[in-house]
């Protein structure tokens, strides 16, 4: 039994089960006596847990997107590439005035990183924007888990950010199965 039946690929389907498998053993763990009065460890399962959660919102929002889109690589936002560049004019070493080509570069769908799958979901129709703005921020939790980048001392996660996640992922294969 699975719960993504409306998923055609059969690997995907299988991680995607898996990842809820583990979801679900964690959020056994974590509500357990045993760490009943131990809100690090109960905090920790429930990054780890957001993590999965974050995985599966990815890994929906490709497979769609790779249903509605036409091609193996997209155009990105602000991502050009800068051809036939000439120097005008040097105001210093590390600024210069210049002319040139820019065209947009396309990008292979599979090398699209979490946000840029939640931008062209939303540019393609596949979700809105009230989903896509819940969907960065289970991404910016998730992201936390990149310890050097952080600009203040990492927060506890609590049960509503989790209830939140959850609801997030909900809404997220819901859009992503019709």
């Amino acid at each position: 039994m699975t719960n993504f039946s409306f998923v055609d690929n059969v690997i995907l389907r299988s991680n995607l089960d898996l990842a809820l498998d583990h979801i679900n053993e964690l959020v056994t763990v974590s509500e357990s006596k045993t760490y009943s009065n131990k809100p690090i460890q109960i905090s920790s399962f429930r990054k780890t847990i957001i993590i999965h959660i974050a995985a599966i919102i990815e890994a929906i929002l490709l497979w769609k997107f790779k249903k509605v889109c036409t091609s193996q690589k997209v155009e990105l936002d602000n991502d050009w590439k800068y051809l036939d560049i000439k120097i005008l004019y040097k105001i210093i070493d590390s600024e210069e005035i210049i002319a040139g080509k820019r065209v947009k570069k396309k990008r292979p769908i599979d090398k699209l990183n979490f946000l840029q799958i939640t931008k062209q979901c939303l540019k393609y129709k596949v979700i809105k924007s009230k989903l896509a703005k819940d969907i960065d921020q289970v991404r910016t939790y998730r992201n936390k888990q990149h310890l050097g980048g952080l600009s203040a001392i990492e927060q506890r996660y609590s049960k509503k950010n989790l209830e939140f996640c959850f609801s997030v992922a909900e809404r997220a294969i819901r859009e992503a199965s019709v």
